[in-house]
């Protein structure tokens, strides 16, 4: 996800939250945790017991009136924001439960094709805030035809009843896992691209109700068979920065988050990894995070000042307060350029679980010529938010209010960044836990010259 989050916390003593005029995008209201809406709409405190009726009418008016008025593109990427209001009010207020109600809501937002824009549940939103995901803990993709483990995290059931990566699933709860997947897939909202439907699909299955369990049937590489029944888990999602020197003498770095403290973690290692011949950053399953933390760490690649594309609005005008004083997004996306900037030749690694901030980062060296990128498409998911508008009940909504346009006048959303060099999963990669991509990203930078050389 992108978040474009400003560092507006010493403005928050001016209260001005309310005023549409000096704070038009309601950014310090959404630092003070206020309604952020349509400036006449309150918000109040989440209800302690199932929603009624009206509390269901406030919350589906909200989110719908909130993206009518101030949605990224005017033309809703081409859909009848009204008609959609209108064909799903009436589910939402007769959805059987809480939970369905707020899936209906998402399904809503997910009518404009956009991954960021998303309804987020008063369940997902507490997880969220304490960094914490309930979850099966393995990851699979579609490889050759069939369903193929990505993934296992070492604290979860999955782990500890032997699946692995590369093994496939042949059913699910008792379903084939072709057909399961497929119905899952259907019913999931829809996304930017094909790739984020499927990791919204993917999540869909993986999460739910802790201590809740799923069955399902493995083959392994040698066509043998095991059934495990995986219940659900809490699990750490903190983000985690890592960085070192590759036996081929080539620095690596690699960051699972865009957050200041992450970009903090990754411009130490940057500085440690500085006498390096060639760089690999590694930003694969890395969703997003801060536009400006993005910013911090494009300016370690440039010597000279250079121009990295444009920002849009819905009004065409940058994001700013007190009366357009304080722009605290420009229109032109620039890197001031820094004499100690590495030198070497760089090597981006992305795959489809590459999103958002990663697709804004990679896709900004690759379009100033400045990376070459190794991997799979990415995520295709990048617009920017400012804030988490909070629903009436308890929920919480995000809403693309920003675009961008690279350099070589590309755009990410819908399509994801192309690799220079693709290489793409298999089954006999993941069973032999073969990181083909790194291999190329190595071999890759073998190649390239240092810029300006």
């Amino acid at each position: 996800m992108m978040k474009i989050h400003p560092l507006l916390a010493p403005l928050v003593f001016i209260a001005l939250a309310g005023c549409s005029v000096l704070d038009p995008y309601n950014m310090i209201g959404r630092q003070m945790g206020e309604a952020n809406g349509p400036a006449t709409m309150v918000v109040p405190p989440p209800p302690s017991t199932t929603l009624g009726a009206a509390a269901r009418a406030s919350a589906f008016d909200f989110v719908w009136a909130t993206i009518e008025d101030r949605y990224h593109d005017r033309s809703f990427n081409g859909v009848d924001w009204s008609a959609v209001g209108q064909r799903y009010r009436p589910l939402a207020l007769a959805a059987p439960s809480d939970d369905q109600f707020w899936d209906v809501l998402d399904k809503m937002t997910g009518e404009l094709r956009d991954a960021h824009t998303r309804v987020e549940s008063p369940k997902k939103v507490e997880l969220r805030n304490r960094d914490e995901s309930i979850t099966l803990g393995f990851s699979f993709v579609p490889v050759e035809d069939k369903l193929a483990v990505s993934y296992v995290n070492f604290d979860s059931d999955a782990w500890w009843a032997g699946v692995r990566p590369g093994m496939t699933l042949v059913m699910i709860a008792g379903e084939s896992a072709a057909r399961a997947y497929e119905r899952l897939r259907s019913d999931t909202r829809f996304d930017s691209t094909d790739r984020s439907r499927h990791l919204r699909a993917l999540r869909r299955l993986m999460t739910g109700d802790l201590g809740s369990t799923v069955a399902f049937t493995f083959e392994r590489a040698d066509g043998s068979r095991f059934d495990a029944a995986l219940s659900r888990r809490k699990i750490s999602t903190r983000p985690a920065a890592l960085h070192r020197v590759l036996p081929s003498g080539y620095g690596y770095l690699r960051f699972t988050e865009w957050t200041i403290g992450m970009t903090s973690r990754a411009l130490e290692g940057l500085e440690e990894l500085k006498g390096t011949p060639g760089l690999v950053i590694d930003l694969r399953n890395n969703p997003g995070g801060s536009a400006h933390a993005v910013n911090l760490l494009l300016g370690k690649f440039f010597r000279h000042r250079t121009e990295m594309g444009q920002v849009t609005t819905r009004t065409g005008t940058p994001v700013s307060l007190f009366f357009g004083a304080v722009e605290i997004i420009k229109l032109k996306r620039v890197v001031e350029g820094d004499p100690d900037a590495y030198a070497g030749p760089v090597v981006i690694i992305v795959n489809m679980g590459s999103a958002s901030a990663s697709e804004l980062f990679s896709g900004s060296m690759q379009a100033a010529g400045r990376a070459a990128v190794v991997g799979q498409p990415s995520c295709g998911c990048l617009l920017g938010y400012l804030g988490y508008a909070r629903i009436p009940g308890g929920a919480e909504l995000a809403y693309s209010e920003v675009g961008f346009v690279l350099a070589n006048g590309k755009r990410i959303e819908g399509e994801g960044v192309i690799p220079d060099r693709e290489a793409p999963l298999t089954l006999a990669d993941l069973r032999m836990n073969r990181d083909r991509a790194l291999e190329e990203a190595q071999a890759l930078l073998a190649t390239m010259k240092p810029p300006g050389s």
